[in-house]
């Protein structure tokens, strides 16, 4: 019986090859007895293929010279089939795909993760036919449920193939994916607007001038907070777009080290004067 070893990697083996052959032996005495003569394994070895117009093959010499080697050295092969072994083999393509973690975090109250959720690694390797891996453009993880989170986590987690790529591998197969967590509070502060887009003989009068922004994070950046880092806008180019005297409020700037900062008010009041 014949054993194919050694696929080489940027092939994939598309179907079993020949299963037998026929060999004449040659053996000193009884050596046939302690050969198990019925039926023997010998390994091929199929990174000696050869390879013309995509068809693959290995000689028979060179399977000759792989059985003779494993066989005792009281035995010579005397007659041996002479035809060529013809391999089926896929060409393999290699691609580095991004992961995508399918995730749901139910956190505790009053607790929020502190920066998104992380995968290692990252990017992972498909190998398959060209047929299958050419349209993967990211692979998915299995789904992760975590319910009342209060403390950081680490989970390692299945990548998922779809069904019909038969024949494409992952490398890795398992990806960690993480998230920190902390229990925030809460601060509300008062911030200045800044009115933006102003023409130069207007000048406008805003009620009130500053704004109340509710600011979560943890103690020690609430602590250490300053207003200086928020950046309150109304835009007087919207005046023609409204129905009243106010002015849709945005932010376009908060203190990096807060987890999230709420408007407390949408709108200000306005007035104008020509100069």
């Amino acid at each position: 019986m014949l054993e194919y070893v050694n696929t080489p990697q940027d092939l994939l083996l598309n179907k079993k090859p020949k299963g037998t052959i026929d060999v004449r032996l040659k053996a000193i005495g009884f050596q046939f007895v302690g050969f198990e003569i019925r039926k023997r394994k010998v390994q091929i070895d199929l990174s000696k293929v050869n390879v013309k117009d995509n068809r693959y093959y290995i000689l028979p010499k060179v399977y000759r010279r792989q059985i003779e080697n494993q066989l005792p050295n009281s035995m010579e092969v005397l007659e041996l089939e002479n035809d060529t072994l013809f391999i089926d083999f896929i060409r393999l393509m290699v691609k580095k795909v991004p992961v995508i973690p399918r995730t749901t975090i139910d956190l505790a109250k009053n607790y929020m993760l502190d920066g998104p959720i992380t995968v290692v690694p990252s990017m992972v390797t498909i190998r398959g036919p060209k047929s299958e891996v050419d349209s993967i453009t990211a692979i998915r993880t299995s789904f992760l449920d975590i319910e009342n989170i209060t403390d950081d986590f680490s989970q390692e987690h299945a990548l998922v193939l779809h069904r019909e790529l038969t024949k494409s591998t992952l490398t890795p197969s398992l990806v960690t994916i993480s998230g920190k967590v902390f229990r925030f509070s809460e601060k509300v502060v008062s911030v200045p607007i800044t009115m933006i887009n102003v023409p130069d003989n207007i000048k406008v009068r805003m009620f009130p001038d500053h704004v109340k922004v509710l600011c979560q994070g943890t103690i020690k950046a609430l602590k250490s907070l300053d207003t200086s880092g928020f950046k309150i806008i109304a835009d007087y180019g919207q005046i023609e777009k409204i129905a009243n005297n106010r002015l849709p409020l945005r932010m376009d700037d908060f203190p990096e080290n807060l987890s999230k900062a709420t408007l407390l008010v949408k709108e200000v009041e306005f007035i104008l004067r020509r100069e």
